[in-house]
């Protein structure tokens, strides 16, 4: 708490030598041999089947729920005091 701020601050080693890690860069992985042109054409999104399940449904009327009549019971052992 009693430390004086110095005037200037000192100059700091800006570059730490532990706790660090080196960078490693990134790079693609081979292309498997499978993957051709003529492999990556064959998935065209145009030529799938046509579902009739894909169509959303209507939406259902929700009916409202009956709640219980609940009345308090005395011999449920809670005690207020």
């Amino acid at each position: 708490y009693f430390q004086k701020v110095p005037a200037e601050a000192p100059q700091l080693e800006l570059k730490a030598n532990y706790g660090l890690v080196e960078p490693v860069p990134f790079e693609f992985p081979a292309l498997n041999t499978h993957w051709t042109a003529e492999t990556v054409a064959a998935f065209d999104l145009t030529k799938r089947p046509k579902e009739d399940t894909a169509k959303p449904k209507p939406d259902e009327e929700v009916k409202p729920l009956k709640e219980p009549d609940i009345k308090p019971q005395k011999d449920s052992g809670c005690q207020i005091s």
